[in-house]
Formats: structure tokens, C-alpha cells, sequence
């Protein structure tokens, strides 16, 4: 008879532990249908300022070079031999050329050089001249990488360059960057500073190339760091992963080695901040994640991903618990800590 109350006692504490154990972690609040809709209004209006604040996606070409100190020139009279010469840029913007003495070429494009030399040696010297500048070397101007380059700092402008020979420049990406890279360049005709957004995932990821940009002279490169999203609960590597691009619930999940052997499958909740002390909580079905709606649930900034613990999965991962033989105890270690 004491055998079989001993037995009675063990289920009902065994039974208790597991319930409480079991107990959701955080409770649903929202649909998945208004947790959607709400997000596709965020994204549209995400999407609608990023359209504002950028004329493009991706910047055009390299703007047209503009000669500054340093920069080394081959000019070439075809009239006569006697007047080529090569020169380089001083400091304050001039260059010595044969009969014209010194030339005023600072901030002035390699055409508008041209057509300043042929106009001065066309008012003293020559009826009708035809002269071609050839920017040797182009060492006058600088570009600036601000953000999550490895080694951020101002660089010295090498005609040429893309996107990606700036960020090798820079000894690549930190492991924080996020996805989109802002550019700013000064527009040569208005001279204004227009900004653009160039997709390193398209470029990085993909290999598209048509987001391997041409870098001109005076770019300003800033790429922020990504945000993060926290990973907790019955999932094998708990922790803080960062959210680059359109990364999902799924594929935050994986990068947390996947669910735990105790983990309830019919319960992993996804909680978003929504700003004033708000958050929506819903919950999801893994199996319902795998067949493709984890795909279409894309994370932000300081998501929480929670998988909570089934009492059955606990039990039967063999960690949970061990009943004494020899005693009447029964120990509890609860494997999500």
C-alpha cells in the first residue's frame, strides 16, 4: 500500500513540475492577419521615405572629373609640337604651360580645360588651335567611409574604382554592417549634395553588379550598422543574431541552431516593440514556418523570437528529470537555463 501511495505521490509532483514548466512564457495579443497588415503599413512607409530621401537606388556613373592640386596633366597642341607639354596641378590650382605661362584649371572638368587653353592661345598666338588634356594621374581629391567598415577614415581618390574595391580599401565590412549603403555626391551641375541607396545585399549576396557603383571623387560612403533581433527560449544557441536585409523568423530560427528537443512546436511567438510601451506577441506553428509562412514574416529591429517548452518535450529529452530509485525524491533542472 506504501508502494503504491509513494507512486501516487511521485506522478502527482511529476505531474505539477511538468505544468508549471509547461507554462506559456508569453501570451498571444494579435492575429496573424493584423500583425501582417500592420506590417506592410510600416514597410510602405519605410519604403516611401527611403524613395524621398534618395533620388535613386543606385547613383549614376562617376560624375565628370574635376582637376584639383596634384593631379598630373599631358597637354597636346595639335598645331605644333613646341606647345605639349606635362604638368602638374600646384596647390593653389594652376599649371605652367609654354608661351601661356601659368593656367588657372582648379575645379574645372578636363573639356572646360580644353576649351580655356585653346581660347587663350587663340587671343595671342594661334588662328585656330586644337588642344586635348589627359589627366595622368588624378590624385587630388578624397572620399570619406563613415560606419561599419573595418577601417573607416578619408582615402585619397583613385579614378576607376567601384564599390567594392572601396570596401576591400577599407578591409571589407564589419560583422555589424547592415544591407544598404547611403552615398552621398555633389551633383556638378547644381552643385548640390544628392543622396543615394545602393542594396550590398544585391551586390554582396547576389552578385549583381549593377550595384557595384563608380565611385567619384568626393563620395561620402556610410553604411550603418545592422540592427538585431534576440533568439530565447527552447532553441539550441539562445542569443542576439543582427538582422541584415529581409531576414525571416525561419532563417533567424536556423541561425540559432533550430529548436531545442523540448521545444513546443505549435508555440514559437514572435514579440515586436510597437513604440509606447507596446508590444504585439503572436504565435506561430513551426510547421506552418517550414511549409512557407516564415518566409513571408520578415524581422526588425529588436524583434524577440521565443520558442516555448512543451511539458511532453522535457520529459522525453532525458534531461529534465531523475527519480532516485533509492529515495523518494524527484529533481528537477529546467534544460532551457
Amino acid at each position: 500500500m506504501n508502494k503504491i501511495f509513494l507512486s501516487f505521490i511521485l506522478l502527482l509532483v511529476t505531474a505539477v513540475l511538468l505544468n508549471g514548466c509547461a507554462e506559456e512564457r508569453f501570451k498571444s495579443n494579435t492575429e496573424l492577419k493584423d500583425f501582417q497588415d500592420h506590417s506592410k503599413e510600416i514597410a510602405a512607409k519605410t519604403e516611401k521615405q527611403q524613395l524621398f530621401n534618395s533620388i535613386l537606388t543606385a547613383p549614376p556613373e562617376e560624375a565628370e572629373y574635376v582637376l584639383g592640386p596634384g593631379d598630373l596633366l599631358t597637354v597636346t597642341v595639335f598645331e605644333t609640337e613646341d606647345l605639349n607639354a606635362e604638368a602638374r596641378v600646384s596647390s593653389r590650382g594652376f599649371v605652367s604651360l609654354p608661351i601661356l605661362d601659368r593656367v588657372n584649371v582648379l575645379g574645372l572638368t578636363v573639356a572646360e580645360t580644353e576649351e580655356k587653353i585653346e581660347t587663350l592661345l587663340k587671343e595671342k598666338f594661334l588662328q585656330n588651335p586644337h588642344v586635348s588634356v589627359f589627366v595622368k594621374e588624378r590624385i587630388s581629391n578624397q572620399i570619406t567611409l563613415v560606419g561599419s567598415f573595418n577601417k573607416p577614415g578619408t582615402y585619397d581618390y583613385v579614378s576607376g574604382r567601384r564599390l567594392l574595391d572601396i570596401i576591400a580599401v577599407a578591409e571589407g565590412l564589419s560583422g555589424k554592417a547592415a544591407s544598404l549603403a547611403y552615398l552621398t555626391r555633389e551633383d556638378p551641375k547644381s552643385k548640390t549634395r544628392r543622396n543615394y541607396i545602393v542594396d550590398l545585399n544585391a551586390l554582396i549576396k547576389d552578385g549583381d553588379m549593377k550595384y557595384n557603383v563608380a565611385i567619384a571623387s568626393g563620395d561620402v560612403i556610410f553604411i550603418p550598422e545592422a540592427g538585431q533581433c534576440f533568439v530565447d527560449g527552447a532553441v539550441r544557441n539562445p542569443g542576439i543574431y543582427p538582422v541584415r536585409g529581409d531576414i525571416t523568423i525561419t532563417e533567424a530560427i536556423v541561425l540559432a541552431g533550430g529548436l531545442a528537443g523540448y521545444a513546443d512546436d505549435d508555440k514559437i511567438k514572435l514579440i515586436r516593440y510597437t513604440g509606447k510601451g507596446q508590444r504585439e506577441i503572436i504565435s506561430l506553428s513551426y510547421s506552418e514556418l517550414q511549409e512557407g509562412l516564415g518566409d513571408t514574416i520578415k524581422l526588425r529591429d529588436q524583434d524577440v523570437i521565443y520558442a516555448e517548452s512543451s511539458s511532453s518535450g522535457l520529459f522525453s529529452s532525458g534531461m529534465g528529470f531523475s527519480v532516485g530509485f533509492m529515495g523518494t525524491g524527484v529533481n528537477y533542472k529546467n534544460p532551457s537555463k
